[in-house]
């Protein structure tokens, strides 16, 4: 009980923590994201996070229930493997969300119409 209240304090002092720096780890945001959303959390995506971690959750739960109903019925199994495959690529997503969004972190997308010009040249 004591190593779990130790980790869950570890994992809110690197999410809140450095919340307010200008620069965030990537490899640090990958490692989160071996909880589900937490590299979306730790670069301070709530939206897309929450949204990961309930699929990862939900893949998770339907995965387990279909390899308890397997030992029954046999043909469960493919549908297990189908939600582990689903699992595999929601996880890869949000490894690749994390690294990009830590790399990308505190730029600004805005850009300023009146900055960007469109020159044509014609040539005869």
């Amino acid at each position: 009980m004591k190593i779990r209240k130790t980790f869950l304090i570890l994992i809110v002092f690197l999410l809140t923590g450095t919340a307010f720096a200008q620069k965030k780890s990537a490899s640090l945001a990958m490692l989160l994201s071996v909880i589900p959303g937490g590299g979306q959390f730790y670069t301070e995506h709530y939206i897309t996070g929450s949204v990961i971690a309930g699929g990862e959750i939900a893949l998770g739960y339907f995965a387990y229930k279909y390899h308890t109903e397997a030992r029954e019925d046999s043909t469960k199994y493919a549908s297990r493997n189908s939600i582990l495959w689903w699992g595999f690529f929601l996880f890869g997503y949000s490894l690749a969300d994390a690294y990009v969004s830590a790399k990308m972190y505190g730029f600004d997308v805005q850009a300023d119409i009146n900055k960007v010009s469109l020159l044509i040249y014609r040539r005869w």
